[in-house]
């Protein structure tokens, strides 16, 4: 009885409405328990340098999940969603950022720290370098292959933590301008999403 209760029920409802009904339930669990987890951090509002950066982290999950529902139900518009999307993600990218800065202190403590880290590799006893790899590693960044090949490993100081800052605030720019770039494109019909095409970007 319950299962041709159930075959009934799907009969009557067409696919994409039950990827509807699916959708919904996901954007409402999501957005609650985000909300839930940001009233929270708000109502204990103790730590304000690393919670108001966790709070723009903590946002990123609604956001996403309500682009991807109103893309599902409008596709239309999904391009338009997807951009804002991108340029809330860069945001969300450079609070991570500073909050892992704010959880080491700030940035005074943080470059101390890495300056530390650094020195300690080198005041390490030789055969220590040679029986413990991982500790030989530890205060410096060894780039991936094929990186590696062309660039030395980087240690651990102030110049690292510049470049890291650099780059966290240059991902941010690029994908604003790109995001925008395609708002340009999609207004003049030229925006081809995931195509390698000469007449479209």
């Amino acid at each position: 009885m319950k299962m041709k209760l159930l075959k009934n029920v799907m009969m009557e409802y067409s696919p994409p409405t039950w990827a509807t009904l699916i959708g919904v339930v996901f954007l409402l669990l999501t957005v609650t328990l985000s909300m839930y987890l940001l009233f929270d951090h708000l109502s204990a509002y103790k730590n304000p340098e690393e919670q108001k950066f966790l709070i723009g982290v903590v946002l990123m999950v609604p956001c996403y999940s309500v682009e991807s529902f109103v893309s599902l139900v409008n596709p239309s518009i999904s391009v338009v969603c997807e951009i804002l999307r991108d340029c809330y993600e860069s945001f969300a990218m450079y609070c991570f950022g500073r909050y892992l800065v704010a959880c080491l202190g700030g940035e005074d403590r943080t470059i101390e720290f890495m300056e530390r880290e650094g020195r300690s590799v080198i005041k390490a006893p030789l055969l220590q370098h040679h029986h413990h790899h991982s500790s030989h590693n530890k205060g410096t960044v060894i780039h991936p292959f094929p990186m590696n090949c062309f660039f030395k490993p980087w240690k651990l100081g102030h110049a690292f933590y510049q470049v890291v800052k650099f780059g966290i605030v240059q991902y941010m720019i690029i994908k604003s301008l790109t995001a925008i770039t395609a708002v340009i494109l999609e207004a003049f019909g030229v925006y081809c999403e995931g195509e390698f095409k000469l007449g479209c970007g």
